[in-house]
């Protein structure tokens, strides 16, 4: 069982707390740079802010880095699009892999990778009300040491140094607003499904969410206003969701005219 089962599974905060990491925890861990955690890795999941960094870094749309390096499904939890990243050939290698070991993006790799061995949580507390809409107060940020293979465990860390070391913000503001809009939409989508919501409508929402959260971005442009835009608009889509359905009639008429207002988009 793997970290992120332990935490899932705890029977109480108590037990759960005892994975968790603040800022000056201490972990011990040395990279080798072999390259393991480059290969046979199928866990790896982009967020906004890495596709738009990859893109920029290799000159090319966001659309493109997604069609060429990853899938998109829905989250069998989350119930809306996630982006995850395909290997490639026998050794299933990143796809950003060099042929000699190196990194293509090293300097503006996934976080995921850059924050490896470590792993961040978002924590959901304080939440009285099952359908308000969660907001930054909410959240609680916490690390984990993730189960690993590789390295070696010569050198103490702390994890505010591990950020440091890799240019990762401590207070890491796209990180909050980017679970903000997540966990918001996730309820959103469950709660419509709840409702029996046609899959027509469902479809349209995930294509309108997809292209929100992850496409529709300029690498020629700062990424923080357009994920900005694109936070404002799919906040305002749960909030219009949500007033539906806490007052909505049995069937799904609201849901579909709503869906049908959406513009159409090609992803």
């Amino acid at each position: 069982m793997d970290i992120r089962e332990r935490i899932a599974n705890a029977k109480s905060p108590e037990e759960m707390e005892k994975y968790l990491l603040d800022l000056d925890s201490e972990f011990r861990f040395k990279c080798r740079r072999c390259g393991k955690c480059c290969k046979n890795q199928d866990t790896i999941l982009f967020n906004t802010r890495d596709i738009y960094n990859i893109a920029k870094k290799i000159g090319k749309t966001p659309k493109q880095v997604i069609e060429e390096c990853a899938e998109v499904y829905i989250g069998d939890s989350s119930r809306i699009p996630v982006v995850h990243m395909v290997p490639v050939g026998p050794q299933r290698r990143c796809p950003l892999l060099l042929p000699d070991g190196r990194c293509s993006v090293h300097d503006c790799k996934p976080t995921v990778c850059a924050l490896y061995p470590l792993g961040r949580v978002a924590l959901f507390q304080d939440v009285k009300d099952k359908d308000a809409e969660i907001t930054r107060e909410n959240i609680r940020v916490k690390y984990i040491i993730n189960d690993y293979n590789c390295g070696s465990a010569k050198k103490r860390n702390t994890v505010r140094s591990w950020l440091a070391q890799f240019q990762i913000p401590e207070e890491d503001e796209f990180f909050i607003r980017w679970n903000v809009v997540t966990v918001n939409l996730s309820a959103m989508v469950r709660k419509l499904e709840e409702n029996n919501c046609s899959e027509h409508t469902l479809q349209m929402l995930w294509n309108a969410i997809l292209f929100a959260l992850y496409v529709d971005y300029d690498t020629k442009e700062d990424f923080m206003p357009q994920f900005e835009k694109a936070e404002e608009y799919l906040l305002n889509l749960c909030r219009k969701f949500r007033d539906m359905t806490m007052d909505q009639r049995p069937d799904t008429d609201g849901a579909e005219t709503a869906a049908n207002d959406l513009e159409p988009v090609n992803v």
